[in-house]
């Protein structure tokens, strides 16, 4: 029984990342709140790329549900891309 929790445990600490939105201009990514943002740097420079754009600029974070204290739950974080 204890390997087995062994062996779920990186499935239940794991958590994602992902962009809602990219228009080349913006990129929304939604993530679990315990991400940091040089991990959700990447991904948005990733997504700015796609458009031709150099790096992606840090705008602001809101909590997708806006009963719970801030830097809680899911966020969406805002990235404005830049050449």
């Amino acid at each position: 029984m204890y390997k087995h929790a062994l062996l779920l445990l990186p499935f239940l600490l794991a958590g994602c990342a992902q962009v809602q939105y990219n228009d080349g201009e913006k990129v929304s990514i939604q993530s679990d709140a315990w991400y940091g943002l040089d991990s959700l740097q990447k991904t948005a420079n990733a997504a700015c790329a796609q458009y031709g754009k150099r790096k992606a600029t840090y705008q602001h974070s809101a909590n997708m549900n806006p009963h719970l204290p801030a830097g809680q739950g899911v966020q969406n974080t805002i990235w404005k891309c830049q050449n």
